[in-house]
């Protein structure tokens, strides 16, 4: 049992003592139990994650599902850094837009209005930041087919560059959607864009946080919005 060992260690020194122990289990061939708040280490070093809410196990899974399928909002916003973009949706007509811009007509349907998988409605949408796309701009960043893509005017607010990417905060509807891309991709804070991902890349939640079955290839995964 390791509970947090490296905490009180700078940031490099705690990347080389992160190989340095998970080459030891591997050698050793023994079970650790490793208790950290650190999202590197759990996804750097397990291979099984038992995500911890309150005293309750939030999701058990290898640290690729957990990332893949998060079982809830909290799991998806824990994970990932950026953590995975929740957004609150609402009905639009024809089916479910992002709140606080379907009034204008100038947001894509994300989803059919129908029952969800489950019986419960759904409630907001989650897409990973490094899914999303400047639609036509952002070159290096994954394709989108238009044919199978949700498009959503943005404002950029901040970008921060971090050498390897950027990521841009922007806001669609009022709400904050975070953009992770490859190289440095600055823009003016102030400046309009129109964002893509793929459907298929989209996760819905209920009301109560709980996500509902994706199947993988499903172009417009249908849900019901409160």
């Amino acid at each position: 049992l390791m509970d947090e060992p490296l905490s009180n260690l700078d940031a490099q020194l705690r990347q080389e003592m992160r190989r340095e122990i998970r080459a030891l289990q591997r050698k050793l061939g023994v079970t650790m139990i490793y208790v950290t708040h650190d999202q590197t280490e759990a996804m750097s070093m397990a291979d099984q994650v038992i995500l911890m809410r309150e005293g309750r196990i939030e999701q058990d899974a290898p640290p690729d599902m957990l990332y893949a399928n998060p079982r809830t909002t909290f799991a998806a916003r824990f994970i990932g850094t950026p953590p995975m973009n929740v957004l609150r949706l609402s009905a639009g007509t024809g089916g479910a837009t992002i709140e606080g811009c379907d009034a204008a007509g100038d947001c894509a349907i994300v989803a059919r209005l129908a029952p969800g998988t489950d019986g419960r409605p759904f409630h907001s949408l989650g897409i990973r930041p490094e899914h999303v796309r400047l639609s036509g701009g952002d070159a290096g960043a994954p394709a989108v087919d238009p044919a199978g893509c949700v498009s959503v005017p943005a404002k950029v607010e901040t970008c921060e560059y971090f050498g390897s990417d950027t990521i841009r905060g922007c806001t669609v509807g009022g709400q904050h959607l975070a953009v992770r891309s490859p190289g440095r991709r600055m823009m003016e804070p102030g400046a309009r864009v129109v964002l893509a991902w793929e459907r298929s890349a989209q996760h819905f939640f209920d009301a109560d946080g709980i996500a509902g079955e994706r199947k993988p290839g499903l172009a417009s995964p249908t849900a019901a919005v409160l």
